[in-house]
């Protein structure tokens, strides 16, 4: 008995110890278990949101596309319809004429962005093309993205986007119309000097007519979305 009373009394801080290290590597273990399980949740949960973000940016790009493509069409359509309203002489320089087709171009810019945009431009402008008139679409091509790129480099007030959108379509088509016209139509440049002056107002009132009844549909149907979403959220 006294042996075994030694003994214990030799032994039993080993003892204590070792359940000591055993209790404290139970507790780092159970710590790491934790926190690799912690880990682990947030992982998933994190690449469930990136899959399901690239999923909606896919179908929102789908529906931009689709949207665009539809407006490109229309344009399209509106570019074969003759006569008026759709196709209006411009009296100062007959050749040319007043269009609807900037229209549904400058809608696809307001709402999908400026990608959208050039695909309904390009869309739009093709059908010129298509029916043989290079010159043309090539005019028709350059006026219309000269618009579209002036209208997005001003980020501020609707007046300031429409003048900065109309001063760089008249100056682009300005110098477009002195080479080109004596490239596609073999004008001599007394000619095409005289011309630039009409043919740039007819670029400025253009540009309105592509501008401001484009914005009133935007403003339209902005306004019956965000009063859809107040019904909705009043439900």
């Amino acid at each position: 008995m006294i042996f075994n009373r030694r003994a214990e009394s030799n032994y039993s801080p080993l003892v204590i110890d070792a359940k000591r290290l055993n209790k404290s590597h139970f507790i780092k273990y159970k710590l790491a278990t934790e926190y690799r399980r912690t880990w682990r949740k947030y992982y998933i949960y994190f690449k469930q949101l990136r899959f399901m973000t690239k999923r909606s940016s896919r179908k929102i790009a789908a529906r931009e596309v689709a949207a665009a493509s539809l407006l490109g069409a229309l344009a399209a359509l509106w570019e074969i319809i003759p006569g008026p309203p759709f196709d209006i002489p411009f009296p100062i320089y007959p050749r040319i004429s007043w269009d609807l087709t900037g229209i549904p171009m400058m809608v696809s810019l307001l709402f999908y962005g400026p990608m959208a945009g050039v695909y309904t431009s390009l869309i739009g402008c093709s059908i010129i093309f298509l029916r043989g008139n290079v010159p043309g679409g090539v005019f028709k091509l350059v006026a219309e993205l000269a618009t579209l790129l002036g209208f997005v480099l001003l980020r501020r007030s609707i007046i300031w986007k429409s003048v900065l959108a109309v001063t760089s379509r008249v100056i682009v088509m300005t110098v477009a119309n002195y080479f080109l016209l004596q490239l596609f139509y073999k004008m001599l440049e007394p000619i095409v000097v005289g011309l630039l002056a009409p043919i740039a107002l007819f670029n400025l009132t253009q540009a309105l007519i592509n501008i401001i009844p484009a914005y009133l549909v935007y403003l339209r149907i902005a306004k019956a979305k965000k009063s859809d979403g107040q019904v909705a959220s009043a439900h």
